[in-house]
């Protein structure tokens, strides 16, 4: 006789001021341990996809939370980020694949920054997350963005 395993997938409902009603997989929930800088306090995240290469980076617990975020790979090619040793520790990173890097978007004034010196780093493996401080003085908190290749 053999065990099959059975597969179940849990959806989360959450309530979102900008897109209303929306249904997530469970398992897709990004967790801050530490929760990110002035929202220590909320600690669940989801990405939503927007515009590629735009996404939120939304709140589960929080309606009105929400940061738009970007690839920074996608718009500085030649940007790099250097994971210290304990926050790989942290955040539970066994190798490259693991990690995804996100930019958080100001827009201000007509225009659009991304916080480079600050990035978002996720587990893509437990999807555990931190935003961490680089100390590469070339990137800068408020590095502008030039015109995004936008896709529907």
């Amino acid at each position: 006789m053999s065990v099959e395993q059975i597969y179940c997938e849990v959806k989360v409902k959450i309530i979102t001021t900008r897109f209303g009603e929306i249904e997530i997989d469970e398992k897709k929930i990004i967790t801050f341990p530490l929760g990110i800088p002035g929202f220590g306090e909320l600690k669940r995240y989801v990405l939503i996809d927007y515009k590629d290469p735009i996404q939120w980076l939304h709140a589960v617990d929080d309606p009105d939370v929400a940061f738009i975020v970007i690839n920074p790979f996608v718009i500085f090619p030649s940007y790099s980020v250097d994971i210290r040793d304990d926050e790989e520790m942290f955040l539970g990173i066994k190798g490259p694949t693991d990690v995804v890097v996100l930019a958080i978007l100001c827009v201000a004034n007509n225009s659009m920054t991304a916080n480079l010196r600050a990035p978002l780093v996720i587990n893509s493996a437990n999807y555990n997350a931190a935003q961490i401080l680089i100390g590469d003085e070339r990137y800068d908190f408020n590095t502008p963005l030039p015109a995004l290749p936008l896709k529907s």
